[in-house]
């Protein structure tokens, strides 16, 4: 049990030891994590807040034009019913359709027709339900997003094991997955992958992507049931010369019986919309009958759960699918900004003049980049920056930092480079 939660039943069993005793096991275990969320509750008054999973600009966060005005256009039809549990039908059609506009090497045959999520967490957590029992193996980079594991771990028991993504130059590798992959020996293993990978924002090329491909493929062919999730809530967001199609296209090609890939995206970063809460589940399998049936139960998972995502939502998103010229140029639009911010970050990031301080991780795509910090704590760096130079960061373990340069304007990144360099110099003196 998380010690966070063993706090919290302790602090139940003074107030109301009868409650405590009322909570089933998932209570007892579930606990609120001090990771992202709390630390960028922490820096929200900084000046700089390099924490949080959005994109902003200087006074407000990034947006396109067409998707806020779009409830001006909505008709009380498209706003106030219940949605089905499966989603708007219309959405899922145009959801569908801009996927495989996006992944040209897709077919519509080889996969199911996406059904909507309250976003991509929910998608994560039905897909729980449905395939993750007690002690089943979760593979994932050491480089991964945390709440994997309250959903996976803490709801679902599973048993997480992980593999290191870069060397110790930084550098990314796909060596330690394939030979992982490669030495597996369990009946089922659910692979979780996520590019461009949160925290470290990094897509890998066409030829990395094969290698994963083709180590899951040996593993299925050996008779393991792999459940590939994808990951994919920053897809687009990419800034050099990577395999921009989804890693669930290619492992659709791998065509194999024991292999189950499944998509998890949505309109949240790829839309800058990340309060309407609109993503997708789309299963990787051709098979009709197989399709409906896992259909059946993900309708059946979130009729007992959610009942159905909020109308309105799925309405405004599914207008701006209909209505793409404007939008399009408005999304670009965003996504041009942020590449800017990545190019200056890259140049200062790499500069020889931090050389003494930290190593960064390769990074190419997203909202993010990881540095390994070297001589201090990256807590105690958090904290001040915090409370120094009014910077926001988030520390991921004893070794590394996050920055989201998505919430730092162009200009301003230097100085947060700069600063953070001064406060590594601060502590070590």
């Amino acid at each position: 049990m998380n010690t966070l939660a063993i706090e919290l039943n302790e602090q139940l069993y003074k107030a109301s030891p009868e409650t405590l005793n009322m909570l089933s096991d998932l209570g007892k275990n579930i606990y609120y994590p001090k990771g992202i969320l709390t630390q960028s509750a922490e820096a929200k008054s900084t000046s700089y807040n390099a924490t949080i999973g959005m994109a902003t600009y200087s006074d407000q966060k990034m947006y396109a034009d067409t998707l806020f005005d779009v409830f001006n256009h909505l008709s009380s039809d498209e706003v106030f019913p219940y949605a089905p549990p499966q989603g708007l039908e219309q959405l899922r059609e145009l959801w569908q359709q801009k996927m495989l506009k996006e992944n040209p090497d897709l077919n519509a045959s080889q996969i199911s027709k996406p059904l909507v999520t309250n976003a991509l967490t929910h998608g994560l957590s039905l897909i729980g339900d449905l395939f993750v029992d007690r002690g089943d193996t979760l593979l994932l980079p050491n480089h991964n997003w945390g709440n994997y594991k309250l959903v996976y771990t803490t709801r679902h028991q599973a048993e997480i094991s992980t593999y290191p993504i870069f060397d110790q130059s930084g550098n990314y590798t796909t060596e330690a997955l394939v030979e992982t992959l490669d030495h597996f020996n369990k009946d089922k293993v659910i692979l979780l992958l996520n590019y461009p990978n949160n925290p470290t924002g990094y897509t890998p090329t066409t030829d990395e992507v094969q290698d994963i491909v083709d180590a899951v493929k040996r593993l299925a062919e050996r008779g393991t049931h792999v459940i590939a999730i994808v990951d994919d809530a920053y897809y687009g967001l990419f800034y050099e010369d990577v395999y921009t199609q989804s890693i669930f296209t290619a492992l659709t090609q791998a065509d194999s019986k024991n292999l189950l890939p499944i998509r998890l995206d949505g309109a949240t970063k790829e839309f800058f919309a990340w309060g309407l809460r609109v993503g997708f589940i789309t299963f990787g399998i051709e098979d009709e009958t197989t399709q409906q049936v896992l259909e059946a139960k993900l309708k059946g998972l979130i009729r007992s759960n959610i009942s159905s995502g909020a109308m309105p939502s799925q309405s405004a998103v599914k207008y701006v699918l209909e209505h793409p010229e404007t939008f399009e140029k408005e999304i670009q639009h965003n996504i041009d900004t942020l590449q800017a911010r990545y190019e200056v970050t890259k140049q200062e990031v790499y500069d020889d003049k931090y050389q003494n301080y930290w190593q960064p991780y390769d990074f190419n795509s997203g909202y993010f980049m990881a540095i390994k910090i070297k001589d201090v704590d990256p807590e105690q760096l958090r904290k001040h920056l915090i409370e120094n130079y009014s910077i926001g960061i988030i520390a991921l373990n004893d070794t590394d930092i996050r920055i989201a340069f998505s919430c730092i304007e162009k200009e301003d990144i230097p100085h947060v480079f700069e600063s953070i360099a001064k406060a590594i110099d601060d502590l070590k003196n």
